[in-house]
């Protein structure tokens, strides 16, 4: 055996650990069709079912591989189950350092009216309302090791039935995460988190969050209510920092005590950030900030919620997102979860061997990549662009052989 084909039969193990368990929930069959999908969906860098099926490889006509995934994955429900393998599977690396940042997005499907519970959403890109669905997506981020961990990635609907409203949706996802994370983690959004049903459900599960504020609502400071307008021209900054960890441009900041009327007994912090740009930036965190260092700490903790919008990015354009043809909620919805499983499994090498990243040749000499996963997704194409089989003789050609024996087997039973 071959070095290359020995690396590919490690990955081949991996995608079968992470897989193997919804045996328990699901069917055998079921299992088997998660493996082939992630090994198809990294194979070829996209989650269109048509890609995903060359990308196999079985010794049997295209269309009937595509008919055989596209039928399994529109008749089951698995994103569920996948969300929480996936937990399971990185909840332990989550440490303390590790900021979750979570970030509504949207999947583009103008193009394709017909697909089912297709809705209205606002294309954060064109800036646009068009058909399509809307998606949330956690990662975790240790900027100082340099991990990015994908902890969850939902497509769901405004007309699916029981739907309430996006804060819930929002809310139900933080919950999932936490119960799966042992401790409490800071939660990072941006301005579309400031929300006064967020904030209330934040209070009531004592969630510890930074938000991005606007101006849009009234603070209560040293016992008076006034607007972030008149906070920012009061406020002195008198606090010097770095914007992002291992830079060396210098910010101005400043701390101030502020509470929500609504919620008078909840002491918030609010930074006010001077970073170059006209307008300040402002964050409110509901996590002490008593100092310097606490301070430029929550600052470089929103900083690093960039990898939430690069993790979009890279769903979008490195797996092909919306570009799939499918139609089917169902199958959208176990294409985006088994789009996360894809990521995370890259991302057990992001730190490891670095075999697929020198495979890929997309890093720059003596320079560390911020975000390696399209280094890795072209390293994983490259590995297995020359495999002549991926799983078929592992699954179907071991079925058909059975199928075969126990067919002639009465046969072959002397009688009495």
């Amino acid at each position: 055996m071959s070095y290359d084909a020995r690396i590919r039969q490690k990955w081949k193990a991996k995608v079968l650990s992470w897989t193997s368990p919804l045996q328990t929930s699901h069917s055998r069959p079921v299992a088997k069709l998660c493996a082939e999908v992630t090994l198809g969906i990294l194979s070829s860098g996209s989650l269109q079912l048509s890609e995903i099926a060359r990308a196999l490889k079985e010794p049997t006509r295209l269309h009937h591989t595509l008919k055989r995934l596209s039928r399994m994955l529109g008749k089951h429900a698995l994103w569920e189950e996948l969300e929480n393998q996936l937990l399971a599977r990185l909840s332990w690396q989550v440490n303390e350092e590790m900021v979750l940042a979570i970030d509504p997005g949207d999947l583009n499907r103008d193009g394709s009216a017909k697909s089912e519970c297709i809705s209205r959403v606002h294309d954060g890109s064109c800036g646009e309302i068009v058909g399509g669905y809307p998606l949330i997506e956690v990662v975790g981020r240790d900027v100082r090791k340099r991990v990015t961990l994908p902890l969850l990635c939902r497509l769901y609907s405004y007309k699916e039935k029981g739907f309430v409203s996006e804060n819930e949706q929002i809310i139900n996802v933080m919950r999932q995460v936490s119960k799966a994370i042992k401790g409490k983690r800071l939660w990072v959004i941006d301005r579309g988190g400031d929300r006064i049903k967020l904030w209330k459900a934040w209070e009531k599960d004592k969630f510890d969050v930074l938000v991005r504020i606007t101006d849009q609502r009234h603070w209560v400071r040293s016992g008076k209510k006034q607007s972030l307008s008149e906070i920012v021209r009061q406020v002195p900054l008198k606090h010097k920092g770095k914007l992002r960890y291992g830079s060396k441009k210098e910010i101005h900041f400043a701390l101030t005590k502020v509470t929500l009327p609504e919620y008078p007994e909840w002491p918030l912090t609010m930074i006010i950030v001077k970073h170059g740009k006209q307008e300040p930036m402002v964050l409110v965190s509901s996590r002490s900030g008593r100092g310097r260092r606490q301070g430029e700490k929550l600052i470089q903790s929103y900083m690093d919620r960039w990898s939430c919008e690069e993790g979009y990015r890279f769903t979008k354009q490195g797996f092909s997102l919306e570009q799939v043809m499918a139609r089917s909620y169902t199958t959208l919805r176990n294409l985006v979860a088994l789009a996360a499983v894809s990521w995370a499994l890259l991302s057990e090498d992001q730190h490891g061997s670095h075999e697929l990243i020198e495979r890929g040749k997309r890093q720059k000499k003596n320079k560390k990549l911020k975000f390696p996963f399209y280094s890795l997704l072209k390293g994983w194409q490259s590995l297995f662009a020359e495999a002549k089989d991926i799983f078929y003789t592992r699954f179907r050609q071991k079925t058909k052989e059975t199928a075969r024996r126990q067919l002639f087997l009465p046969a072959l039973i002397p009688k009495l």
